[in-house]
């Protein structure tokens, strides 16, 4: 496992997009997506992009692996509002031997509406520290699988 992968070197593959309509629940007293919320659109998209690759998490946690965040950045750009519909696009971006790097663009039609990352940390289930097993990074930089195959 490479030590770092730099953002250039990326490869396409190691992006994944999924779409989502803003419900009116996620607003505020505005109408404008609450600023909170854009964090659960980056859990979304980072769920979506395990299915894609046929990974199920819960799978993990019962094998005693927990990728809990240990850190977030957000940069706004343009507000959502109810009922816009948006796309997540989740970039693994970074894979050390205990953290993962998701970097977010979160768009409507070609609007940039908001960037940013989470990084996650490899934990056992007392929540020290742990290798990211060989397999689980694999699953991090393997391309989608076909739609049939996604959990």
């Amino acid at each position: 496992m490479p030590a770092k992968i730099q953002t250039a070197d990326i490869p396409p593959h190691r992006t994944s997009r999924c779409d989502l309509r803003v419900r009116f629940v996620e607003t505020d007293l505005m109408g404008i997506v609450h600023h909170g919320t854009y964090l659960t659109y980056f859990e979304l998209g980072r769920v979506d992009f395990l299915h894609r690759r046929g990974i199920s998490y819960e799978q993990w946690t019962r094998e005693g692996i927990h990728l809990p965040v240990v850190e977030t950045r957000l940069r706004y750009r343009k507000a959502a509002r109810f009922d816009d519909r948006l796309v997540v696009a989740s970039t693994c971006a970074e894979l050390t031997r205990v953290t993962i790097r998701f970097d977010y663009q979160i768009t409507r039609g070609a609007d940039l509406l908001c960037e940013g990352h989470t990084l996650l940390a490899c934990v056992s289930d007392d929540l020290g520290p742990k290798r990211i097993p060989a397999l689980i990074a694999e699953a991090f930089t393997s391309p989608e699988k076909p739609e049939s195959e996604w959990t």
